[in-house]
């Protein structure tokens, strides 16, 4: 009982840890590359934007597999 009481209390610890972790560090990453290249061609920050749409299609096709993938085992 008290195992499980115990691990009821840490997985959601942890995983709230593990986000800021990657938050924090996806945003130092954003920073760095914005001192890189301040501007180019009229677009502030180049690296930055380009990295954050990386990041934000490999998310949405991410998600988009693993919503695929669930519904046709269901079904």
């Amino acid at each position: 009982m008290g195992d499980r009481l115990l691990s009821a209390i840490w997985v959601p610890v942890l995983a709230i840890i593990a986000t800021a972790a990657i938050v924090i560090g996806v945003g130092e990453l954003l920073l760095k590359l914005a001192s890189l290249k301040p501007e180019m061609s009229g677009v502030k920050e180049p690296f930055s934007v380009i990295v954050a749409l990386v990041l934000a299609v490999g998310i949405l096709l991410g998600a988009t597999f693993l919503a695929r993938d669930g519904n046709s085992s269901r079904g």
